[in-house]
């Protein structure tokens, strides 16, 4: 791949911590400064603070600690002429960067250097949606870079799309979460959305008893896949072999045999906090298997509930909201380094 201008940006507050985040970030840029024209970095700890040299340029903008600065750092550099992105994070940084893209009415490539909590300690996923270099850096030439394109999620509410992702979307009140000593919780989204972190541990209603969940499909018209209080953690996913073989009860390997793009299921016990731990064995569920250009469509959901993309809260729906989630085959572009 040809290019004289790219961007990096890194999380700092990426699951593996401050200093393997800028350790990485470090080396990727040692590894590509003398290859290209010019580096835009994020500004302070989102690049500048370890890229620094005279074909380097900050871009972008970090005072409100949230995803808002990754989406707006991203336009910034995209209107600065960016031709690839380097990201070192996890994967919600991924999915703001492609928010910020898709903003500016593109879809640049992604070359993904993991160091999230999830594309760090489950390094034998077959799906990584933008992910080329894990563990260790390995330099590697322009030259050996190729673009592949990435299946994902497009999430709307009352017909605005408020995010794409790359593995699962959700509506549940618990985030999964580590602290900057490493401690995993589980913590309150919708507390979470406000800059506030707050342990949850009690199950808090995601539906009603108006609550609907439908496939709207293509072939099939409009199908009920669930209705009514009695369910937790309602879920749209990809069909990626450890997501649903684990999550999904082994339908996963059914969907994939009759080619389904997407999962989609709910809990059918209201008490489930977060994931069914053993006192709810066995967990009944309820599932469906869509394809592309269908879609689930959510509606009468409880007051508060968070609609969460990918571990990222996104923002809390009203019982009035319809939100609707479908799958697009080339949502996003990855990297892949080519080596002999």
């Amino acid at each position: 791949m040809d290019a004289s201008r790219i961007a990096i940006l890194c999380n700092p507050y990426a699951g593996s911590g401050r200093e393997q985040v800028f350790h990485l970030t470090r080396q990727a840029f040692a590894c590509l400064r003398s290859q290209v024209a010019e580096i835009l970095v994020g500004p302070a700890e989102m690049g500048a603070v370890v890229c620094q040299g005279d074909n380097v340029t900050v871009v972008g903008q970090d005072h409100t600690r949230s995803r808002w600065d990754t989406i707006e750092t991203t336009k910034q550099m995209v209107a600065r002429g960016a031709e690839f992105f380097v990201v070192v994070s996890g994967d919600g940084t991924y999915n703001d960067v492609v928010a910020g893209m898709k903003a500016m009415g593109v879809t640049l490539p992604i070359l993904g250097i993991a160091a999230g909590r999830f594309n760090t300690i489950f390094p034998k996923r077959k799906h990584d949606p933008f992910v080329s270099i894990r563990g260790d850096f390995r330099p590697f030439a322009l030259a050996d870079l190729s673009v592949e394109d990435v299946m994902g999620l497009v999430s709307r509410v009352n017909g605005t799309i408020v995010s794409y992702g790359f593995f699962w979307a959700v509506i549940c009140n618990a985030l999964a979460y580590t602290d900057v000593d490493g401690t995993f919780m589980t913590i309150d989204a919708a507390q979470f959305l406000q800059g506030r972190l707050v342990p949850r541990a009690t199950p808090f209603p995601v539906a009603t008893e108006a609550t609907r969940i439908t496939l709207v499909s293509r072939t099939l018209g409009d199908v009920e896949m669930a209705s009514g209080a009695n369910m937790a953690l309602p879920m749209v996913a990809h069909i990626v072999d450890e997501l649903n073989q684990i999550v999904a009860g082994g339908f996963g390997t059914l969907a994939n045999i009759m080619g389904y793009h997407g999962v989609a299921y709910v809990f059918t016990n209201p008490n489930i906090t977060f994931m069914p731990t053993a006192e709810f064995f066995p967990v009944e569920m309820k599932a469906v298997g869509f394809y592309e250009g269908d879609c689930m469509r959510y509606t009468g959901l409880h007051n508060g509930a968070v609609f969460q993309v990918d571990s990222t809260p996104i923002c809390e729906l009203t019982s009035d909201d319809v939100l609707t989630v479908e799958i697009v085959r080339s949502l996003g572009k990855k990297m892949v380094i080519h080596t002999s």
